[in-house]
């Protein structure tokens, strides 16, 4: 059982977690299609793909949730070790100052669950290695008009979830820096916003209810008798 078993700690992936959006990274590293064991054949016809659906999308003819979805169905086709690859690349970006959480997160001593709108084909993989047990992201096999996981479809797999654990009336602790993830926060007993500072005052009036801060810390508290310690700087809202 987590030292701090009541609460449990929500993340986001992108810009949160990671200092990076890890999506156009994503598309880069299919379109260079980097995969020995393909064969230069059909390397070549992968990239062309890609470059097609990439293309489409800078003119406007695809929107970003089909994008994402023909991508998927692309890197479905491609050897499980490919994820594995591109999700240590990008576990080189964790926020320095996230580091120590993430090990509490690893070590069993916080529940947590990574909820992010990133394609799961390689979030899975990438949550795993940052020590995430549970990971909630954008399912490949969603029909193709179906969202990702984002807005009020992520609030709802972040609901599920609980429930699903039993962990639905414990207080929870949302980590994340985007504004689509409004539903999420007004869900939450508190919010850290790694975002900008409009966007951080944009959450505020929405969620007059939950306590933002802007975060960055210094130093977990390995106690774990609060969810912080050592602040280096957090405005309060």
């Amino acid at each position: 059982m987590p030292d701090n078993a009541e609460l449990v700690y929500i993340l986001d992936l992108d810009g949160t977690v990671l200092g990076i959006n890890t999506f156009p990274r994503w598309v880069l590293y299919l379109a260079r299609a980097p995969f020995p064991s393909m064969g230069r054949p059909r390397r070549a016809t992968l990239s062309c793909r890609v470059a097609a659906l990439l293309a489409g999308r800078k003119l406007g003819l695809i929107g970003h949730e089909r994008f994402k979805w023909r991508l998927q169905q692309l890197w479905g086709a491609l050897p499980a070790v490919e994820a594995h690859g591109f999700a240590e690349r990008m576990a080189r970006h964790v926020r320095p100052e996230l580091t120590s959480v993430l090990a509490a997160i690893r070590a069993g001593r916080i529940d947590a669950v990574l909820a992010t709108a990133a394609p799961a084909d390689y979030a899975d993989c990438l949550g795993a290695a940052l020590g995430f047990t549970h990971v909630l992201a954008t399912s490949g096999h969603r029909p193709i008009d179906e969202p990702g996981n984002i807005g009020e479809r992520k609030r709802q797999a972040v609901e599920d979830f609980l429930v699903r654990q039993g962990w639905e009336d414990r207080p929870r602790i949302v980590f994340t820096d985007h504004e689509d993830d409004l539903p999420l926060i007004g869900i939450c007993h508190r919010a850290y916003w790694f975002g900008s500072e409009e966007g951080l005052r944009i959450v505020a009036r929405a969620c007059p209810d939950v306590p933002v801060e802007g975060y960055a810390i210094a130093q977990w508290q390995d106690e774990m008798t609060g969810p912080l310690a050592a602040q280096a700087r957090i405005a309060s809202l």
